[in-house]
C-alpha cells in the first residue's frame, strides 16, 4: 500500500520521488520507486516532515518505540489496520496523527479513501492530507469509530471484486470462450457498471432493474445468486473483515 502511494503521488507531481525517503526491511520493495532509501525507521523520521506509517499491525510497536524520540511534533500519518489515533498517540507525545485507510487502485488514481483525525491534529493537517488522498482518488473524513468498516468495505474491497472477477471469468471459460475474450469482457463489464454508479446516481437495484427483464437470462442468473444467498456472504465476509481490524488494534 505504501508503494501505492508513493507511485500515485509522484505520477500526479504532488511529490517529487527526490523527496521522499522511506525505509523497509526488504530494500527490493523500494528499488524500483526511485526515491532515498534509508537504513532505518529513525533516520526517515529524523530527515522528514510528513511521515506515513506503512507497516503491518504487528510490526508497529517496535517502529514506534524506534522513532518515539525523534517524533516530536510532526505530522504523522497511519495507515495500519485497525490501529487507533490514541494508541499512536500515546506512544509518540507530540505527534500529530491522522490515520487514513486507502486501497491499492491509488496507483492508477482511483483510490477510495478514508481518515479521521487525532486529538493534537491542526485544520491545516486535515486539509494537506485530505488534498493528498483527494489526488489520487475520493477521500471521505469520518469519526474514528467507523474506520474498521472502512477497513473492511473499501480497504479489503478491490480483493473481493478480483474474486468476482476470478468467477466470472472461469465461468466464462466452462461455457466455452477462451480465457483472454472472457477476461476482456469481464473487465468491460466490471468498467461499465461502474462507470453507470458513478455516471446516472443511480442505486444498484434500480439498475438491476433496467438489465433485467421478466422470463429473461438475467431473472435466472439472479434466482440462483439470491438461492446461494451471495448478498448476506458479502456482509458476512465485511463483517469478519471489520471484526479482524477492530483485533488488530489491541
Amino acid at each position: 500500500m505504501g508503494s501505492a502511494l508513493i507511485s500515485g503521488f509522484t505520477a500526479k507531481g504532488l511529490l517529487r520521488p527526490a523527496d521522499i525517503r522511506a525505509y523497509d526491511p526488504d530494500t527490493r520493495r523500494l528499488s524500483s520507486l526511485n526515491i532515498h532509501s534509508e537504513y532505518s525507521a529513525f533516520e526517515v523520521v529524523e530527515k522528514s516532515d510528513v511521515v506515513f506509517l506503512c507497516v503491518k499491525p504487528r510490526d508497529l510497536e517496535g517502529v514506534l518505540d524506534e522513532i518515539k524520540d525523534v517524533a516530536g511534533s510532526r505530522l504523522i500519518v497511519s495507515i495500519v489496520a485497525g490501529v487507533s489515533t490514541c494508541k499512536i498517540e500515546s506512544k509518540l507525545r507530540e505527534a500529530r496523527v491522522v490515520r487514513v485507510m486507502p486501497n491499492t487502485p491509488a496507483v492508477i488514481y482511483e483510490a477510495a479513501s478514508a481518515y479521521c483525525l487525532g486529538s493534537r491534529v491542526l485544520p491545516e493537517d486535515d486539509v494537506f492530507v485530505g488534498s493528498l488522498l483527494n489526488s489520487v482518488g475520493v477521500a471521505y473524513k469520518v469519526r474514528e469509530e467507523l474506520m474498521d468498516a472502512v477497513t473492511a468495505l473499501s480497504g479489503s474491497g478491490p480483493a473481493y471484486v478480483y474474486y468476482v472477477a476470478e468467477a466470472l471469468v472461469a465461468a466464462g471459460v466452462r461455457e466455452g470462450l477462451s480465457e483472454e475474450v472472457s477476461m476482456n469482457l469481464v473487465q468491460q463489464t466490471l468498467r461499465g457498471a461502474a462507470g453507470m454508479l458513478s455516471a446516472t446516481g443511480k442505486k444498484p437495484a434500480e439498475l438491476i432493474d433496467e438489465v433485467r427483464s421478466p422470463g429473461g437470462t438475467t431473472v435466472e442468473a439472479l434466482k440462483v445468486l439470491d438461492k446461494r444467498d451471495v448478498a448476506k456472504a458479502f456482509a458476512d465476509a465485511v463483517k469478519a473483515a471489520a471484526k479482524k481490524s477492530r483485533q488488530l488494534g489491541k
